[in-house]
């Protein structure tokens, strides 16, 4: 029983030491447990402080893609307008040549009108000179009348039709300027 009674108490003492250091590391694994609960507490706290700082940021980027949408409305408006723009500075040219090349042919004419003039004075003033000689002024003067007169009215046959398309050239631009405005209200 000796026997017995000593290999109970090695095996007790055996069950302690390993009991001794099932605690010792139960000790150690409740400290490890500890400072993993400390590490979880910092990382939940850095997670929130984080997700703080995310809400703003996404918040930013929102009003951000809020304004590019607005800049691009505006972008597309402007690029409206510059069309616009483009198209009456082409109008403004292109009424700018025809009144230079208008203003050009009024200058032709009345350069063609003083010269008519002159030829005018020249032939009265030779027509006077035979005002003491009543046949050669009364042929004179019938030559004024055929040459002068008679061609007058040949020549306001001819202006009429220029004044007739002159009217109709008002007319066609009237229109063209409120197409124009027609289209720039539907753009």
């Amino acid at each position: 029983m000796k026997n017995q009674i000593e290999a109970q108490k090695a095996e007790l003492d055996s069950r302690r030491a390993t009991i001794e250091d099932k605690d010792a590391r139960i000790i150690e694994l409740k400290k490890k447990t500890q400072e993993l609960e400390k590490f979880k507490f910092v990382l939940d706290y850095k997670i929130k402080e984080l997700k703080r700082d995310i809400l703003p940021r996404e918040n930013n980027i929102a009003s951000l893609h809020e304004q590019v949408n607005r800049m691009q409305i505006e972008v597309k408006h402007f690029m409206r307008i510059s069309d616009n723009l483009d198209l009456i500075v082409n109008d403004l040219k292109m009424r700018h040549k025809g009144l230079e090349d208008e203003n050009l042919n009024c200058g032709h004419k009345l350069d063609m009108q003083e010269l008519q003039k002159k030829r005018f004075k020249d032939d009265v003033f030779e027509v006077v000179q035979h005002i003491t000689d009543y046949k050669k002024l009364k042929k004179g003067v019938v030559r004024l009348y055929k040459a002068w007169v008679k061609e007058e009215t040949k020549k306001n046959t001819k202006t009429d039709a220029n004044a007739e398309n002159t009217g109709e050239r008002h007319t066609h631009e009237t229109h063209i300027g409120y197409y124009r405005q027609q289209l720039s209200r539907n753009l």
